[in-house]
C-alpha cells in the first residue's frame, strides 16, 4: 500500500510538473512573439511554482525508490521459491543492479522478467503460462526514456542565457524537452503502478494455489487412514500356534 501510495503521488507530481511546463511555454511564446502583455516578471510565479514541484518530486521520488526496491527484493524471494533456477542474475542483483551504473540500465529489466515469469499463472495441468509482457515495456521504456531526456534537457539549460533575445527560442525548445521528461515519467509512474498490482496478484494466487494443493494432499491422506482403518480391523489375526513340547526340548509326558 505505501508503494501504491508513493507511486500515485509521482504521476501527480509530474503531471503538475508537466502543466506548469505547458504554462511557461505559453508565457514565454508571447515574449518571443513580442505581444508586450507579458514581461520576465510574468515569469516569478510560474518559477515559484516550478521550484516547488521539483522540491516535491525529489522527496517522492526518493521515498519510491526505497520502498519500491524492497518490494522487489520481497518479489525476487518469492519468485526464488516458486522456479529456483529461472533467474538469469543473483539474488543481490535486485537491489545492486539499481545502483551499478551502466549495467543499471538493462539488469533490472532482467531481473524484473524473470520474476514475472516464474510467477506466471498456473494451468490446469500446472503448467506455467506465459502473461503478457507490455506494460513491463512501457514501465521500463519510459522509465529509462525519463532519466535520457532530463539529462538532455539539464545539458540543454546550461547552454541557454534567457537575458540574450536569441536565446529565448532556445529556452522554449528546453522547456518543452522538460515537459516531455516529466509526461514520461508520468506514464512511469502509472505503468509501474500496474505492474506492481499484477506481479504481487500473481503471487499471490500462486500462493493460494499452494496452499490449496496441500490441503487437497492433506485431506486425501486423512481419507485414505479412514479406508485403511476398517480394513486393519476386519482381517482376522493369525491363530496361535500350539508349542510342541519336542520343539522345547522337553520329553513329552
Amino acid at each position: 500500500m505505501a508503494l501504491y501510495v508513493l507511486l500515485g503521488l509521482n504521476a501527480v507530481v509530474a503531471a503538475v510538473a508537466v502543466a506548469v511546463d505547458v504554462w511557461r511555454d505559453v508565457l514565454l511564446g508571447r515574449v518571443v512573439d513580442g505581444s508586450g502583455d507579458v514581461g520576465f516578471d510574468g515569469f516569478d510565479a510560474v518559477d515559484s511554482v516550478a521550484n516547488a514541484v521539483n522540491g516535491v518530486f525529489i522527496l517522492l521520488a526518493l521515498a519510491a525508490v526505497v520502498v519500491f526496491i524492497v518490494w522487489f527484493y520481497r518479489i525476487r524471494q518469492n519468485a526464488d521459491l516458486l522456479v529456483p533456477n529461472g533467474h538469469r542474475l543473483a539474488r543481490g542483483w535486485s537491489i545492486g543492479a539499481w545502483f551499478t551504473p551502466v549495467v543499471s540500465l538493462w539488469f533490472p529489466w532482467q531481473l524484473m522478467v524473470d520474476c514475472w515469469r516464474a510467477s506466471a499463472p498456473l494451468d490446469a495441468q500446472g503448467r506455467r503460462g506465459t502473461p503478457s509482457e507490455k506494460v513491463l515495456a512501457v514501465w521500463w521504456s519510459t522509465w529509462i526514456g525519463s532519466l535520457v531526456v532530463g539529462r538532455i534537457a539539464g545539458a540543454m539549460v546550461g547552454h541557454v542565457d534567457p537575458l540574450v533575445p536569441g536565446d529565448l527560442e532556445s529556452l522554449r525548445n528546453t522547456i518543452r524537452v522538460e515537459a516531455s521528461g516529466s509526461a514520461l515519467r508520468l506514464v512511469a509512474a502509472v505503468a509501474a503502478i500496474v505492474v506492481v498490482n499484477r506481479l504481487t496478484a500473481m503471487q499471490q494466487a500462486r500462493r493460494a494455489n499452494v496452499n490449496l494443493l496441500a490441503a487437497r494432499a492433506a485431506q486425501e491422506a486423512r481419507v485414505q487412514a479412514l479406508v485403511s482403518a476398517p480394513a486393519a480391523a476386519a482381517t482376522p489375526a493369525p491363530a496361535e500356534v500350539p508349542r510342541d513340547a519336542a520343539s522345547e526340548g522337553r520329553s513329552p509326558a
